[in-house]
């Protein structure tokens, strides 16, 4: 036992002590009261295991055996006589490896990171080490900081803006491309670029599908051969509508929803306010809804006595017989919420991001989703089975993904549209699909009839989604100046 003490004393004096760390991934799941989505975090556990390389041997004289005088007298003199040994064999023993942990930003594929699977991946992003050969100097894997774009403004449009920049300072690596980062909030731009997985190769970029009132916020990222660079300073704007609203509705109406029974409809804006027309009732609360983020949907229940609201951050909000099964709200989401789709029983939902990311809750079940594929566009809709075992994602390309027994009909994505998607709808039969698009452009696939679309009109205001009729199988379309079109389907009011 003393000898092994001892030969771990000598080992570490002499650096011969290897330390093997490894690093394992556990899975954390954790279940809401009210929700069935499934959190999943990666964490990292550390172990480190001591191997002596050199035990060391009792020497005669050594002072085991004597007195506790005579063995202190001993061991210094055995210290003495050996130190030249140690000295040299320290001297000899090579530098052991370092690593350098650059501040700077993420790389391009850490930055594309996703959330899915009704699991949100957090956006810590691991720091980039590098590690250098003994006596060499260690070459950082990140863009130098210098390779900073400076942002120079964005324009105020209706439902977009034009973000542009300067490029960076010469003499840094040599930028590839841009990306464009969106968010609601000072600092707060969400991880995924608004342009997506392509980089841009000019100094501007025209940012869409932006809710007018709403403030939004910009930084842009250099893309070099060795990763991302810092971000930019952050520029903001706020969209201003170029249009009057038709009705009562103050904001840019972002959806409708019908009821079953095909007798009415509701209209919803950023704001969180309601319209009714025809035979639906009126819910809105007494107090104004707020919410820390623009209003972009809204769902009716099954039996038409209730909807819900869903905020872009992922808040969902319930009126009437509607009941709250959980959000994603609060949490860091790699893409903003594009959408609600309630199952058939109106006892659960789910919730989709711009990067197909799916978010399950209440009897809701998960059946797939495209965060981890990269998307030659955003996710902007999702839509669900007559049955609930599964639903489609359609993203701003007409590009369609089915999942669960979701039968894929076709789509859009080979075509060259004048104006990106905006939304889908299922038919009455739960057999076929439209999608519409920001000019009223509306494709049919499967059983789906075509009755009409705005396409070859002069439009006040972009449409802004499309809700069916499940007496006629017809279809309204909304615009965000709360107009309504109906094709196949009664009119009922705007705005």
């Amino acid at each position: 036992m003393l000898a092994a003490t001892a030969g771990v004393v000598v080992a570490l004096a002499l650096g011969l002590v290897e330390v093997n760390d490894h690093v394992s991934s556990r899975t954390v799941r954790d279940t809401a009261a009210l929700s069935t989505t499934t959190t999943t975090t990666t964490t990292t556990e550390r172990s480190g295991s001591l191997a002596v390389t050199s035990p060391l041997a009792v020497a005669p004289g050594s002072g085991f055996g004597l007195p506790e005088g005579s063995k202190r007298a001993a061991r210094l003199a055995e210290r003495r006589a050996s130190r030249p040994a140690r000295v040299a064999a320290h001297a000899a023993f090579p530098a052991p490896l370092t690593t350098v942990t650059p501040k700077a930003a993420p790389t391009r594929a850490a930055a594309h990171r996703t959330t899915h699977a009704g699991t949100t991946t957090s956006p810590f992003i691991p720091p980039i080490v590098a590690k250098a050969a003994p006596g060499a100097t260690p070459t950082p894997l990140l863009a130098p900081l210098s390779a900073v774009p400076t942002a120079l403004g964005a324009t105020r449009q209706s439902g977009w803006s034009v973000v542009s920049w300067q490029a960076p300072a010469t003499g840094t690596s040599a930028v590839t491309g841009y990306d464009v980062f969106v968010g609601t909030s000072p600092g707060g731009e969400y991880p995924l670029p608004a342009n997506g997985a392509t980089p841009v190769q000019s100094t501007s970029y025209t940012v869409t599908r932006l809710t007018n009132g709403t403030t939004y916020y910009f930084t842009v990222r250099a893309v070099t051969a060795t990763g991302l660079s810092g971000p930019s300073n952050e520029v903001s704007v706020t969209p201003t509508a170029n249009y009057s609203p038709v009705g009562t509705l103050s904001g840019s109406v972002v959806g409708m929803a019908a009821n079953p029974q095909g007798t009415g409809y509701w209209l919803a804006d950023a704001k969180g306010q309601v319209s009714e027309h025809g035979g639906v009732a009126d819910y809105s609360p007494a107090v104004p809804l707020v919410s820390d983020a623009p209003i972009i949907g809204i769902a009716s229940t099954p039996d038409g006595l209730g909807y819900w609201l869903v905020a872009s951050d992922g808040g969902v909000f319930s009126f009437g017989d509607a009941r709250y099964f959980g959000s994603p709200g609060g949490k860091r989401l790699n893409a903003p919420i594009v959408g609600l789709a309630p199952t058939p029983d109106g006892q659960g939902y789910w919730l989709v991001g711009a990067d197909g990311g799916v978010f399950s809750f209440g009897d809701a079940r998960y059946h797939g989703s495209t965060g981890a594929l990269t998307l030659n566009a955003p996710i902007v809709g999702m839509a669900s089975t007559s049955d609930g075992l599964g639903y489609w994602l359609v993203a701003s390309d007409g590009g369609v993904f089915s999942f669960g027994d979701a039968h894929f009909d076709g789509s859009t994505g080979s075509l060259k549209l004048v104006s990106p998607v905006v939304g889908m709808s299922v038919d009455a039969a739960g057999t076929g699909y439209w999608l519409v698009a920001g000019d009223g452009g509306v494709f049919s696939f499967g059983s789906a009839t075509f009755q009409g679309s705005t396409g070859s009109m002069s439009l006040n205001a972009p449409v802004s989604g499309i809700a069916v009729d499940p007496v006629t199988d017809g279809y309204w379309l909304s615009s965000e100046d709360g107009g309504v079109f109906g094709f196949g389907a009664p009119f009922l009011g705007a705005g």
